[in-house]
């Protein structure tokens, strides 16, 4: 797991700075300091390579993320999620800003990625709100919406802290976008009665 790990890492940099056409296997390997033919035994292709980055970062994470035991009331599960999801965004803005930069030129890997990663992680959150509405703990939903909007209301601060440079919501601790997020999606904008 650490050489695959270290293969992701190697990866993402090189991509970033090569930009993903004109990276090559060879360059991750020397980036990852391991023998080129080393990252066939885990990947079969730079495309794979880059797929299981975004794989790792996103769904992975959230596998072990929804794994947890204790998850608490469903008001402290989400803030928790989000501020998960937030850190996970800084922490790797530089793959942030490729998936959003570069893939839009990647027709086969853009397919991929959203088919692969971002609607499977939509899948992850309209389970849990369906779940949540089967238990009466949340009204009945229409999952296609509520799942993507809240996906899109979190989405939208990674996008512009590390694509576009906000400074803004840098300033702003992923707790407090979390738990402003989070009321706003469980009880709207009205004044509570």
């Amino acid at each position: 797991m650490q050489r695959r790990q270290a293969i992701l890492n190697a990866a993402m940099k090189v991509f970033a700075q090569r930009g993903y056409a004109a990276a090559t296997i060879r360059e991750i390997a020397r980036e990852a300091d391991i023998a080129q033919g080393t990252i066939y035994l885990y990947f079969p292709s730079k495309r794979e390579i880059l797929l299981a980055v975004y794989r790792s970062m996103i769904l992975e994470s959230l596998e072990e993320f929804m794994a947890r035991p204790e998850k608490g009331d469903d008001r402290t599960f989400l803030t928790s999620l989000l501020v998960d999801r937030i850190r996970r965004f800084r922490q790797n803005a530089r793959a942030v800003r490729f998936a959003f930069t570069e893939l839009p030129f990647h027709e086969e890997l853009r397919e991929r990625f959203y088919r692969e990663i971002a609607l499977e992680q939509l899948e992850r959150i309209k389970a849990f709100l369906k779940e949540r509405a089967a238990q009466g703990k949340f009204r009945p939903l229409r999952t296609e919406i509520a799942a993507r909007a809240f996906q899109g209301m979190y989405v939208i601060f990674a996008l512009a802290e590390t694509v576009f440079g906000d400074g803004e919501v840098g300033r702003l601790t992923p707790e407090e976008i979390a738990e402003e997020v989070v009321q706003l999606f469980l009880h709207g904008a009205l004044r509570q009665q």
